[in-house]
């Protein structure tokens, strides 16, 4: 019995595990940029500063615009990001949960988000007051505050159910051949 309970947690830890690892790389940003500076995989819109872009967007939901650069590119700011959506400004603010990706030599990191009313087109601005070559803004889509620390607190979670049980089911096998073994002997 305790050999068959022993098997059974350890089959539960390692599916914690495989879950644990899964949310974690769900709370990374990959995607944003490639290691030639190009937009990555995660990108749905993305533009040269100064210079603006469009983007298809659902109502509700949220979006990143993220400073994509080199070392030496200037960066610009949440007060430089305009969004216009059928001709109506959108509200744009500091990211709630902030972020930075890179590779190689090309670097992003979060400036700006906001949260388009209704489905359509929207068009994002992004000026810089810098004299320099500022680089390059994408724009993905963004996180909820909330949702961003329950899959954090998930990935804990789901890592400590992990080790936990992988150590409660060994201990569970073990004991259970150590039995087996005394119980034969006897």
């Amino acid at each position: 019995m305790l050999i068959v309970a022993g098997a059974v947690v350890l089959v539960g830890a390692l599916v914690a595990g495989v879950l644990g690892v899964t949310l974690f790389l769900r709370a990374i940003p990959t995607g944003v940029v490639t290691s030639g500076g190009s937009p990555g995989s995660a990108a749905i819109a993305s533009g040269a500063v100064p210079g603006e872009a469009d983007v298809t967007v659902a109502g509700g939901e949220p979006y990143t615009v993220w400073a994509v650069g080199g070392p030496g590119d200037a960066a610009f700011a949440a007060d430089d990001v305009t969004v216009t959506c059928g001709g109506t400004t959108v509200l744009v603010s500091s990211p709630a949960v902030t972020g930075s990706s890179g590779t190689g030599t090309t670097s992003a990191a979060t400036v700006a988000e906001f949260t388009a009313t209704d489905d359509g087109t929207c068009t994002v601005s992004v000026a810089t007051s810098q004299d320099a070559d500022a680089g390059s803004f994408v724009v993905t889509e963004g996180w909820r505050f909330g949702e961003f620390f329950a899959t954090v607190g998930g990935t804990v979670l789901l890592w400590i159910l992990a080790i936990g049980g992988g150590l409660l089911g060994l201990g569970l096998l073990l004991g259970g051949i150590v039995w087996r073994v005394a119980a034969r002997r006897a």
